[in-house]
């Protein structure tokens, strides 16, 4: 199935990229200039952070499940226009991508103009400006230096809802999903898809971009950033929230409410808390001192990915 097959017979794909929804002139400039900021910092930095994001999944993954990640049949959940983590294990696997945005490879110009009759138009605007500039050519030589392979492969990514997805059921031995699951409109039904399509022994990793986190509302000169700088948690304090460019839907699912999802649809996940640097911790220390952020625990302010890892039950066999 191609992207073509499934616009004409799939389901209109929901919400869970990461669409642009800047408002007005000024909130789209926001996101260019930021854009050409991060353009400017070394790729080696994206890299190192794609490298260790995926090896971390490896690592964790082996040790709550007994599961090597390596020929795998596996399907990674809007792996987003620069394919990161996609890339990487598509080294040593057999792996899918579904994105509710047109994704181009190479210099496929029908591609390109596909993306832009069917991508928000920030969305088209910002792929075709990193490209100018470099940023995915740049990134992909450091990426294949790194992995110590000659090339990239090509991967497959079809347009398709994370909430309905039209894979058979039990087709994949791993899913995968980062950063992705805040922007669903119904997460709930999303975990659903997922553990339908997982093989039993399959794996999967999803980790969420904690809305309570400092950078929770995904305003692109907070994500920009390379550290957490004041004010902290602007979204969550009523004097800043305001001064905000949200640069994407979110669906604002808290860490509580997340548990619950994750423990309904897959009873026995193991999760992961992966927290914000220490120095964000002694600003919080101040911000409690002051009265401020008592509507929110101190775990749910303090970390920035929330993940959950399952595995499907095998079926007993007497």
């Amino acid at each position: 199935m191609n992207q073509r097959d499934f616009e004409t017979h799939g389901t209109t794909p929901g919400r869970y990229s990461y669409s642009s929804m800047s408002m007005g002139l000024r909130g789209r400039a926001t996101e260019l200039f930021q854009l050409v900021k991060m353009s400017r910092t070394p790729v080696s930095e994206s890299v190192e952070r794609t490298l260790r994001t995926v090896k971390n999944t490896e690592e964790r993954v082996l040790q709550l499940t007994g599961v090597v990640l390596r020929d795998l049949k596996a399907l990674d959940i809007g792996p987003g226009q620069m394919l990161r983590h996609m890339r990487c294990f598509a080294v040593k696997n057999d792996i899918v991508g579904i994105d509710t945005d047109i994704i181009p490879q190479g210099f496929n110009v029908s591609e390109y103009l596909r993306m832009v009759r069917t991508n928000p138009l920030m969305r088209s605007v910002k792929t075709l400006a990193r490209k100018a500039l470099g940023r995915d050519a740049r990134f992909t030589e450091a990426l294949v230096r790194a992995l110590g392979v000659k090339r990239l492969p090509d991967l497959q990514v079809l347009r398709m809802s994370a909430t309905a997805m039209t894979f058979s059921e039990s087709n994949f031995d791993f899913v995968c999903s980062y950063s992705v699951f805040e922007h669903i409109d119904d997460p709930r039904a999303a975990l659903l898809e997922v553990k339908r399509v997982l093989r039993p022994g399959g794996v999967a990793y999803i980790s969420v971009h904690l809305y309570s986190s400092h950078s929770g509302a995904h305003d692109p000169s907070i994500m920009a950033q390379g550290r957490p700088m004041e004010p902290f948690w602007p979204h969550l304090r009523p004097e800043f929230e305001g001064s905000l460019q949200p640069s994407t839907y979110l669906n604002r699912v808290t860490l509580a409410e997340w548990r619950k999802i994750f423990n309904e649809t897959m009873p026995g996940v193991h999760f992961i808390n992966e927290r914000q640097d220490d120095e964000i911790g002694d600003g919080l220390s101040r911000l409690r001192a002051q009265g401020e952020l008592s509507a929110y625990t101190d775990e749910e302010l303090m970390t920035v990915n929330f993940i959950g890892v399952w595995q499907k039950p095998t079926p007993n066999i007497d």
